[in-house]
């Protein structure tokens, strides 16, 4: 469905999700928010409790096309799997606009020092330092062992590419195929088909997007491919 983003982005040498370059903004918004109106309470600095609810009104409008960005990279870079940490972050961004959006109406009726109105903040602020650890863990929770320099190239595209789905070889969406002992690695041809149509070998519907040419070119399948045979297997079957 967004396929033409991408190809776009790659066009200009851009092949990384885009999610991550506008997660800061809502996240930082509202951490900064809360140090801003506890500083005020503290120090008794009033004015402060103004440029919170400036921080959360921004955070508000910011985190709606982050989430749309969100399901963007959910979709072309994982197939729309549904990997623990993405079902957990569907859940937490929605719940993040809502606290946001109470935030901002408690303010207006309540006053922006009120109770309910340092509430909503202080949950926001619970809320995104959740959102920050599951993104954590979908990014650097399945990163690999590093590999020797020989198969740097074939380490990073995994990481990029595989990792969420096979942390370590195994296989978070189904268990029962892991990389290892997988009939597609016995030759290179091989995997480089199935990378570019992917084809379970227990004969169900395939969740795994392709590969083609223009996201793994032939020899990044190659690097790809030596990295998994010579670092990656070998560590699941010691």
């Amino acid at each position: 469905m967004f396929n033409f983003v991408y190809d776009f982005l790659g066009k200009i040498g851009y092949h990384h999700p885009i999610h991550p370059t506008e997660v800061h903004m809502p996240i930082g918004l509202v951490v900064g928010g809360v140090v801003f109106v506890l500083t005020a309470l503290i120090f008794r600095r009033e004015r402060l409790i103004l440029t919170t609810r400036h921080c959360i009104i921004l955070a508000f409008i910011w985190v709606f096309p982050t989430m749309l960005l969100g399901f963007m990279d959910w979709q072309h870079f994982y197939g729309g799997a549904w990997l623990f940490p993405i079902k957990v972050k569907l859940i937490l961004a929605p719940l993040l606009a809502g606290l946001l959006f109470l935030g901002i109406l408690f303010g207006k009726r309540f006053g922006p020092a009120a109770r309910p109105t340092l509430t909503a903040y202080v949950l926001s602020f619970c809320t995104v330092v959740a959102l920050g650890y599951f993104g954590g863990q979908l990014v650097y929770g399945n990163r690999t062992p590093a590999s020797s320099e020989t198969y740097k190239e074939g380490e990073k595209l995994f990481n990029a590419n595989c990792g969420a789905c096979h942390p370590h070889g195994g296989n978070t969406i189904r268990p029962n195929l892991p990389l290892r002992n997988a009939p597609q690695l016995n030759a290179l041809d091989t995997f480089t088909a199935f990378i570019r149509n992917p084809t379970p070998r227990d004969g169900g519907a395939s969740i795994m997007p392709p590969f083609d040419e223009s996201k793994v070119s032939g020899q990044q399948g190659k690097e790809l491919y030596d990295y998994i045979v010579h670092t990656l297997v070998p560590l699941k079957t010691k």
